[in-house]
């Protein structure tokens, strides 16, 4: 067992819980969506939607990012899509091969 920290932080994505994450290849982690706090740092293409239940003050809500997270290099970076998925939380990712999960 390791603490796993990004070595770079620019591509780091928000602080968040209830994302997916999968394996991708040998030594790639896939990171995506999430209920959390928005990065200072908005991402192309990623969306941030704020919950405005329960009188939310915190600016806490849902996220679209998608991060790949090399465990040789310690390097996280963000990863464009092709389409928008949508901001989510609490759902589980299960790779069906080594290039594709299903959620």
């Amino acid at each position: 067992w390791r603490n796993a920290q990004p070595r770079h932080t620019s591509h780091a994505p928000m602080k968040k819980h209830d994302c997916g994450m999968v394996s991708f290849g040998q030594d790639k982690l896939v990171l995506f969506a999430g209920y959390g706090f928005p990065s200072p740092r908005v991402h192309p293409g990623s969306i941030f939607i704020p919950n405005k239940e329960f009188k939310n003050v915190d600016g806490s809500g849902w996220c679209n990012e998608l991060h790949l997270y090399d465990t040789k290099t310690g390097t996280m970076s963000y990863q464009s899509t092709t389409g928008t998925p949508p901001p989510c939380s609490r759902f589980s990712l299960t790779n069906i091969s080594t290039t594709k999960a299903i959620m």
